[in-house]
């Protein structure tokens, strides 16, 4: 299969390389935006693409757990920043 990737399929599995590694060293700000990309091409390409279906899928699905995770942080963080409001008004 090396031999017969595309140009988009080489791009897709760098960016979600990169993705990877930023993930697994705590990157989580610098992650964001390598999401989005990844995210995009795997939207734009559709039957570009020539990687197994099983795989694009399971990268759309990686990517949407990605999302899902990043958005229960969000709500976590602004649970805890309420939290921490309520303990000021105690003076």
């Amino acid at each position: 299969m090396a031999g017969t990737q595309s140009e988009l399929d080489k791009k897709v599995l760098k960016v979600a390389q990169e993705l990877s590694e930023m993930l697994v060293n705590h990157k989580y700000d610098e992650s964001w935006e390598k999401a989005g990309e990844l995210n995009g091409l795997l939207k734009k390409s559709g039957e570009e693409l020539t990687l197994p279906s099983y795989m694009v899928d399971m990268l759309r699905n990686h990517v949407k757990s990605y999302y899902y995770q990043n958005n229960a942080i969000k709500k976590a963080h602004t649970a805890m920043s309420a939290i921490g409001h309520k303990l000021g008004e105690f003076k």
